[in-house]
């Protein structure tokens, strides 16, 4: 009898799909991706149980699916136990690991452990990376909490000289003593799966040397959730043909990477920088680089000789503490709580809230929003102050030197009952924060109107790719929608940022602490401006001195941009109410505003601040909080001083649900 053939070994596919909605995410927003996305694609999951892959569904989802959605863990449970799925663990709160304290490294990953052992009896191997930030130092926390591998994006393997011949497998890494494996995820099959059709993906994975090991792993948001993906993936069937595809084991072989990790040796050794996938490490650059490295990669696209193109990198994910003071202020005052909490004895309420604190989408800025939704960005800023709220204090009034935002000058932090105010003698003397630790906020959480890569030119021109022609005119036509020039911020926003005759203030500030009161004066033109800022019962009381020696008229404005907190709505204009001798700025339904009274009559006006940031919709007008401006007018002789004195407090809306709203409220 003539021997058969030999049969070559069929491509391998490892299937990781991370499902995420982060803390502070609205209701809605949570619902909806349950029905278009997570609900039909474990319902179509479980019609292929040969269909095996790794899944990764971050701690704040489960809690609301957990709540709201139980039908959801349910299949989870069944996927699980029969043995079609592995899940993998992670962060809790989804932090990315490196922005963190190693404390709270190896606390989130043990917490979604726990959880994914205690309620779905999966024993996790793996971890999913949030964003996929790497740096070598996390190697250890991830190792010590039990995970033996992680993945993250193949071009960070090329931006080291690996080549995708050679991403046949897991390469080891090491830190200190403690080892890791990292797959390479393939960033073509992300631009594949699900937007090009079944055939031509499956073409792509049978394209290749036979045996080699393909890594798939990305947001399974795009499988329903993202615009112009549910219709596809679900109603036209793309989902189910993919599965169907993937169910014939001739042509593609579905392992699971725990299984691949557990019997099989690394291919290499690897060691790689500071990274994450290309579209993060672009966004964080500052605006004028990202639009050069944009032109330069898109013309190495089209002719690229001498292979260069995997070495043009952008900036690591630390490069958005420096494009924006808003996100480094957020990350350091984090960790400076984590200090206080794990030093007062790590209350496990505390712990709760810091984690929640620590959820990554509001430490960054791409194409979802990020740091410019309001109502994310509060709501962590709402977390965190609840959880420094827990930490025991010795008295109920201080006033310290503290470097908060790790610039090497001192902030001046103004304690009371009510809370705390940072004030930055080297911005102006304006106050960064106003916290609030009955209900926890900071009423000045206010994002800047920061000048964008996309206000500036088209990121994305579309591509010669005619299969998705119609999709990419809905996309470009809602991001024209709405086009107008906008407004940019020079300085970060804040609260008590003088101006002199219409002119901001923003040289250092002379300081000084004395007699329970901290105490900051500038010379402008003359004109001398002291201010004194001392806590009491209900809030911050401020004095301002101006003095000319040789005369000033003209007019001191005061002004403050605050954010009420509005836990699980939108962010929409604020209520303003004004008198001469005050002003409160509040919303309907919020829970906390914030109040000034002043001592002098002044004029005040107010208007909203409003972005135009990007978002998978496109660019959206996105409202980031309220400036109001209190005017005194000046008439001053030689020698002769202009005195206000001013209070500003928290202000609770009884009128406000008590029933808190959004992902991990």
């Amino acid at each position: 009898m003539p021997e058969s053939p030999p049969t070559s070994a069929p491509t391998q596919l490892a299937l990781v799909i991370h499902f995420h909605q982060p803390v502070g995410n609205l209701d809605a927003v949570v619902a909806r991706a349950t029905d278009r996305c997570y609900r039909p694609f474990l319902r179509t999951l479980t019609e292929f149980p040969d269909v095996r892959m790794t899944l990764h569904l971050s701690g704040c989802l489960l809690e609301w699916l957990e709540s709201e959605a139980t039908d959801v863990p349910e299949m989870l449970e069944e996927l699980v136990d029969r043995d079609q799925i592995e899940l993998m663990t992670g962060g809790f709160y989804e932090p990315i690991l490196a922005a963190l304290p190693r404390v709270d490294q190896l606390g989130q990953i043990q917490r979604l452990t726990a959880h994914l052992q205690d309620r779905y009896r999966a024993q996790p191997s793996g971890l999913w990376l949030a964003e996929r930030v790497w740096e070598q130092d996390v190697v250890q926390s991830i190792s010590e909490a039990g995970a033996a591998y992680t993945v993250v994006d193949d071009t960070m393997f090329h931006s080291v000289g690996i080549s995708d011949e050679r991403l046949t497998g897991a390469y080891v890494t090491d830190h200190e003593g403690h080892t890791l494996l990292v797959y390479a995820g393939d960033r073509n099959l992300r631009y594949l799966i699900p937007y090009k059709k079944v055939g031509r993906v499956m073409e792509h994975l049978e394209s290749t040397e036979p045996g080699r090991l393909y890594v798939y792993a990305d947001d399974g948001e795009k499988f329903g959730e993202w615009p112009d993906t549910y219709e596809r993936v679900h109603g036209k069937g793309w989902l189910h043909d993919f599965f169907t595809a993937l169910s014939d084991p001739e042509s593609v072989e579905l392992v699971r990477l725990g299984d691949h990790a557990a019997t099989n040796a690394p291919v290499g050794r690897v060691y790689l920088p500071s990274s994450s996938y290309d579209e993060m490490m672009t966004w964080a650059l500052p605006t004028e680089a990202r639009l050069k490295v944009g032109a330069l990669r898109r013309s190495l696209q089209k002719d690229d000789p001498e292979g260069a193109l995997p070495f043009v990198q952008g900036a690591p994910w630390r490069a958005f503490l420096a494009k924006y003071p808003e996100v480094n202020q957020l990350q350091k005052r984090m960790q400076f709580v984590s200090n206080e909490v794990h030093r007062a004895g790590a209350d496990p309420d505390a712990i709760r809230e810091l984690y929640r604190a620590q959820c990554n989408c509001s430490y960054w800025h791409g194409s979802f929003g990020g740091v410019y939704l309001g109502f994310m960005r509060s709501a962590l800023w709402h977390h965190l102050m609840r959880a420094e709220a827990h930490v025991e204090r010795a008295g109920g009034y201080r006033v310290e030197e503290i470097d908060l935002d790790a610039d090497t000058r001192p902030e001046l932090v103004i304690e009371g009952p009510w809370g705390l105010a940072v004030a930055s003698p080297e911005r102006g003397g304006q106050l960064l924060e106003f916290d609030d630790w009955t209900i926890g906020a900071n009423l000045l959480a206010v994002m800047s109107r920061h000048r964008e890569a996309y206000h500036l030119a088209d990121e994305n021109p579309s591509d010669d790719d005619d299969e998705d022609e119609e999709e990419m005119r809905a996309i470009q036509a809602r991001t024209e929608m709405g086009r107008e020039p906008p407004t940019f911020d020079e300085q970060q926003r804040g609260a008590l940022t003088d101006h002199l005759d219409g002119r901001r203030v923003t040289q250092p500030y002379e300081h000084r602490i004395e007699d329970g009161a901290a105490i900051m004066s500038t010379q402008l033109d003359g004109t001398t401006i002291e201010k004194t800022l001392r806590p009491d019962d209900e809030g911050l009381k401020v004095n301002y001195q101006l003095t000319a020696a040789g005369g000033h008229e003209g007019s001191f404005t005061m002004e403050s941009s605050v954010l009420p907190l509005n836990l699980g709505r939108e962010v929409e204009p604020a209520k303003v109410e004004t008198r001469s001798d005050g002003w409160i700025v509040s919303q309907s339904e919020g829970e906390v505003g914030l109040a000034a009274s002043f001592d002098r009559p002044a004029e005040v006006t107010h208007e909203p601040l409003e972005t135009g940031s990007a978002t998978l919709e496109g660019l959206q007008t996105m409202h980031q909080g309220t400036s109001v401006r209190t005017t005194w007018e000046l008439r001053l002789r030689p020698g002769e001083r202009f005195e206000v004195g001013l209070h500003l407090r928290p202000v609770a809306n009884p009128d406000a649900s008590k029933t808190e709203r959004g992902v991990s409220a």
